[in-house]
């Protein structure tokens, strides 16, 4: 866990209330279509709340960054070292950018290689190597293993996990494939429509 101090993300109505801490994946589950992902550009402050739903995150200007369910990746810079620093206010060293792309299995990348080049995994890994570098408090992932083998999408899940329990980061992952997510979930949050809290699941 970094020395930042806890980050922790609330969401709330007139009868419940849901509570995530820095540390933690909440898996959003539901039908096709229930509205995840209009509940994860909620959480990312890109659409007006119901009236009696309430959002709050301890930062007064938290760090919020999300990947959409979008194939192929919509891509920020011309190469994978611009992708991995653009909107990035503290330089950071090639080195650093090496020992990133090492740590999300994308070592054998070169920086300047275009990023249009790379598969599902590849691209899926780069974004969220590039969301990590800015330390965001609030990363949210729209249908992020879709597409992906059972294998590949564990994996990813299993590496998301690990990173999370050093990081001072809450990660929100909206899955039609909920089973990938399962086993490294804090927190399990079902949603059954866009305009209901969604309900804590036990299980």
């Amino acid at each position: 866990m970094s020395d930042r101090s806890i980050c922790r993300l609330k969401l709330s109505d007139a009868e419940q209330k849901l509570e995530a801490d820095s540390g933690e994946l909440i898996l959003l589950t539901g039908d096709v279509g229930c509205g995840k992902s209009v509940w994860l550009k909620r959480l990312a402050g890109m659409i007006a709340n119901p009236e009696m739903i309430h959002i709050s995150m301890n930062e007064s200007k938290p760090k919020i960054r999300m990947l959409f369910d979008r194939w192929p990746c919509l891509w920020l810079g011309q190469t994978i070292e611009e992708e991995l620093i653009f909107g990035l206010k503290e330089h950071v060293s090639t080195a650093q950018l090496a020992d990133t792309l090492l740590a999300w299995g994308l070592g054998d990348l070169h920086l300047c290689s275009e990023p249009h080049a790379l598969n599902r995994l590849q691209s899926i890994r780069l974004a969220f190597a590039a969301m990590t570098l800015a330390k965001p408090d609030l990363i949210l992932l729209d249908n992020p293993s879709a597409a992906l083998s059972e294998d590949m999408a564990m994996n990813l899940s299993s590496d998301i996990a690990s990173w999370l329990h050093q990081s001072n980061t809450i990660v929100v992952v909206a899955s039609n494939r909920w089973h990938d997510w399962r086993s490294v979930a804090t927190q399990r949050w079902n949603v059954s429509t866009p305009n209901a809290l969604p309900e804590l699941i036990n299980n």
